[in-house]
């Protein structure tokens, strides 16, 4: 990292706290935490210490965490990340079951911009058996901050390596860009682009978004739509999304059939997540997705 990639100090920081504006926090080797003054909107945590880095929590507009973090029932579930089950056979989702796996391991920041849109910029390596397969450079944004929404900006190119990469589902539809809900939002509901609001329906069917909506474990309800980027090679996405026994959404890109990529050749997607408080309503979410596809 360059000094002039980094664009927050400690004291600018604090700063921001006291003013109540947007700030970031860095715990070097663990996490970078999104803020708005002291309401935390997201975390993006990186350790190697884990097989893969992701965001969790990711907050409700109160700061209510909305996302599950190495559940017992599902450890390799890690708040919001983007995985695979089967690239070139190596299982990048997984942790413990048997099989061949990967991890994406992070390498660096290119850039930690604590200033208004907040963003991080990191490489990561998918490394199978000491070979590095893909290298993905992730952009973690948030585009805009109010007091109804916390929006979250996610790109990630895959850049293939010397080697032809097959990203597969086999079987594993939800691959893809995945939130693992918190307990309170188990057995909830689902509404997306088209209407659809029967999960077994929802379920598979390509939508410009898909959301999500539980319990916010206060007595309330709280919810997080997916929706696609408009540079996204296949579109529209189509989108995984269960509710029993736990609750779990995901833009699965390869739900029906694989992604490969030729040595050298890039993939982008991005896909902005929003949480919102309430129940999903569709002409409020379109409105939420308008103002941030034109910034």
């Amino acid at each position: 990292m360059t000094r002039r990639s980094i664009l927050f100090t400690p004291l600018a920081a604090r700063a921001a706290a006291a003013a109540g504006g947007p700030r970031l926090e860095h715990k070097t080797g663990e996490k970078v935490s999104f803020l708005y003054g002291d309401r935390l909107l997201f975390e993006y945590r990186y350790t190697r210490a884990k097989p893969k880095s992701y965001v969790h929590p990711l907050c409700s507009p109160d700061g209510t965490p909305l996302t599950l973090d190495s559940p017992h029932d599902h450890v390799h579930h890690r708040g919001l990340m983007l995985a695979w089950s089967d690239v070139n056979g190596y299982d990048f989702w997984g942790e413990e079951n048997p099989g061949r796996h990967g991890k994406i391991v992070f390498e660096r920041f290119d850039q930690i911009h604590g200033r208004a849109p907040l963003s991080i910029a990191s490489v990561e390596h998918w490394v199978a058996d000491g070979e590095v397969l893909l290298v993905e450079r992730r952009t973690i944004r948030a585009p805009r901050i109010s007091p109804d929404a916390v929006r979250l900006e996610w790109t990630s190119e895959l850049t293939a390596q010397g080697k032809p990469v097959v990203l597969s589902a086999k079987g594993h539809e939800y691959n893809g860009l995945g939130i693992r809900f918190a307990r309170g939002m188990d057995g909830g509901s689902v509404l997306n682009a088209a209407g659809e609001n029967d999960i077994a329906k929802a379920n598979g069917q390509a939508a410009e978004w898909c959301a999500y909506t539980g319990g916010d474990g206060k007595g309330g309800s709280a919810g997080v739509a997916i929706a696609e980027g408009p540079e996204n090679s296949r579109r529209p996405t189509p989108f995984f999304v269960m509710n029993q026994p736990f609750g779990y959404l995901s833009a699965a890109p390869t739900f029906r059939e694989p992604l490969e990529l030729k040595p050298g050749q890039s993939l982008t997607l991005r896909y902005h997540v929003i949480t919102f408080a309430g129940p999903a309503e569709a002409e409020r979410i379109n409105k939420l997705i308008a103002g941030l596809r034109k910034k």
